[in-house]
């Protein structure tokens, strides 16, 4: 590997960007899946669309893995491990964010996405897995001040609050995950979560998914294909190879790129456009951002900021 490539060169550069316009897409496409027919959607439920999502990759993650010989001996106590990370990093993170975006805007859903590093800082801290610093507790600060703005005082956005829970799980993943990856390596950990996840969900998606599955379009299917592939397949592929060759600083400057993309995307795709509330919470999130990503690079938590940038459902 040359010195260039190691410090982001063009491949890693266009790698990165394609997982961002991936997570960006998934929320614009997820949301014009869900939304009612009425209004140009497909009326697909959101636990059909994660049952979907998570049998697919689990089957694409068992294949992907054995084909490569990548995937390791587990133990049983490793499993059980396992079905934890699959709950906060699968079943709960992408059933959340879902059930979430049908009730809140794709930029919204997007911008709550980027706080996923502070919300990790700020875990890690509470777990001691990282000192307390000032600056951690401003980039704290600054970013719940964006989220509670997005979110409301006197008029709650419901949805809103569903994807800052779903943040708060994939940040526990985030957290907890990491004695297992390094233990495992990424490729076992992603493929047993995966199926841990879509068995663990499968008697609240699965009965869904069946009784609604005979009424979906061509377009529907078109939808659910490319959110499994692009969003899922082609972003977790994309994202591990250009982490691996690209620094935690790079990868901050992408995720700033996310709602833009997202808010693109919404503009063309949903005819959304950006209002003055969703602004102010993007100038304190992206500020909050800013102060925990530049913090010391000893004390920051692995995985805290170079988990690709991915918005939450990721």
């Amino acid at each position: 590997m040359s010195r260039r490539e190691t410090r982001g060169g063009y491949t890693t550069h266009a790698a990165l960007l394609v997982v961002q316009v991936a997570f960006a897409s998934q929320a614009v496409e997820g949301k014009l899946a869900m939304m009612p027919l009425a209004e140009g959607g497909e009326a697909v439920r959101p636990e059909a669309l994660a049952m979907v999502r998570m049998l697919a990759a689990a089957l694409f993650f068992q294949l992907f893995a054995r084909a490569t010989g990548q995937l390791v001996a587990t133990s049983r106590r490793d499993h059980l491990g396992l079905v934890g990370l699959g709950i906060l990093g699968i079943a709960l993170n992408q059933a959340l964010f879902l059930i979430g975006l049908q009730y809140t805007t794709a930029m919204a859903a997007s911008l709550l996405g980027i706080s996923i590093p502070v919300i990790t800082a700020g875990l890690a801290v509470a777990f001691r897995q990282e000192r307390p610093s000032l600056r951690t507790a401003l980039g704290i600060v600054l970013a719940a001040s964006g989220v509670v703005w997005l979110v409301g005082v006197r008029s709650v956005d419901r949805g809103a609050i569903i994807i800052a829970v779903n943040c708060v799980s994939y940040s526990a993943y985030i957290i907890l995950s990491r004695g297992t990856i390094q233990r495992l390596g990424a490729v076992t950990v992603i493929t047993w979560i995966f199926a841990w996840a879509a068995l663990l969900f499968a008697p609240f998606g699965m009965p869904v998914l069946l009784a609604t599955m005979g009424a979906f379009s061509p377009r529907a299917w078109m939808l659910l294909a490319y959110i499994v592939v692009v969003p899922t397949i082609v972003a977790y592929l994309f994202n591990a190879w250009a982490l691996g060759r690209s620094s935690a600083s790079l990868v901050t400057v992408y995720i700033y790129s996310q709602p833009v993309l997202t808010a693109i995307l919404a503009w063309v795709q949903l005819g959304q456009s950006l209002s003055g509330k969703l602004l102010v919470s993007a100038a304190f999130i992206a500020a909050g951002v800013g102060v925990v990503a530049t913090r010391r690079a000893e004390k920051a938590v692995p995985g805290s900021l170079t988990s690709g940038g991915r918005g939450p459902g990721g």
